[in-house]
């Protein structure tokens, strides 16, 4: 009963978001045109949100519950153990589905570590820092990320990294069409991918129509042999492929309300926008 009345809240959160407060809507409803995707789409992407939040919640206090809302799916495992066995592992990951729920859930197979940035909201960020200590992840700093994502990986670790967040330096990434526009992808899972020798499996998560979250895994990155420098770029714009056709397959599952086509903070205090022809650096 607690964990309905939790969801039911959170969707209903999700609708007052999107239709009283209007939170980043018109930039949700632009980006979905931009991509060519149904801008009708935007209440469900709304919907998804509350009621992830709502999950997290309920993590809080009922951490089975909140497992039990969540599936690996058995070619996503395979897919896992495969990697394991050849060695090291990075989850190449995106802000899709309960992207929360998917990371408890990983933790249940392997140990876990996630690169997280801080949450502007502080609430929510305290209560995520609390639930993923509770569920067993290890927390990675975006500071140090690639010496720590080694020594991770080292002590036998998953890593997860995500893909679909702008990078804090121009520098550090490179750019990729992203549903309609360039965006810049950070190069750190795949160049820790190329030191370590790690794995870098693309993973993404979708609610299905009983509102469980499938965790998916749709491509596997062997590391390079040599050519590192050319295998990090590629990686990186095929994996933002990779997900921009899940995104395309599951339009409502991924955070459209998230400015992926933002310029870098150090462009940004440079006074420098994004150039159309920035998808060819």
């Amino acid at each position: 009963m607690l964990v309905r009345a939790a969801l039911r809240i959170g969707a209903a959160l999700g609708w007052i978001a999107f239709h009283l407060v209007r939170v980043r809507r018109a930039h949700v409803e632009a980006s979905l045109g931009r991509a060519g995707l149904d801008p009708g789409v935007a209440p469900e992407v709304y919907r998804e949100l509350g009621v992830g939040l709502a999950e997290v919640v309920v993590a809080r206090w009922r951490p089975d519950a909140a497992r039990a809302r969540v599936v690996i799916e058995p070619s996503a495992r395979e897919a896992l153990e495969r990697a394991r066995a050849a060695g090291p592992v990075i989850l190449a990951c995106s802000h899709t589905g309960n992207w929360e729920a998917a990371a408890f859930a990983c933790a249940r197979i392997a140990p876990l570590a996630c690169v997280v940035k801080p949450i502007s909201n502080r609430v929510i960020d305290a209560l995520c820092t609390h639930v993923r200590a509770r569920m067993g992840l290890r927390l990675l700093s975006p500071a140090g990320a690639l010496r720590a994502g080694a020594q991770a990986l080292a002590d036998g670790l998953l890593v997860a990294m995500v893909i679909d967040q702008v990078p804090s330096d121009e520098a550090h990434g490179v750019w990729a069409p992203f549903l309609g526009a360039p965006a810049l992808v950070d190069r750190g899972p795949f160049t820790l991918a190329a030191r370590t020798g790690a794995t870098v499996l693309v993973t993404c998560a979708r609610r299905d129509a009983d509102g469980i979250t499938r965790v998916e895994v749709v491509g596997a990155l062997a590391p390079p042999a040599k050519g590192r420098a050319a295998w990090i770029g590629s990686a990186a714009r095929g994996s933002t492929a990779l997900l921009s056709a899940f995104v395309r397959a599951n339009p409502s599952s991924w955070l459209w309300l998230h400015r992926r086509w933002k310029a870098p903070p150090t462009r940004r205090r440079a006074g420098l926008t994004l150039a159309a022809g920035s998808s060819t650096r």
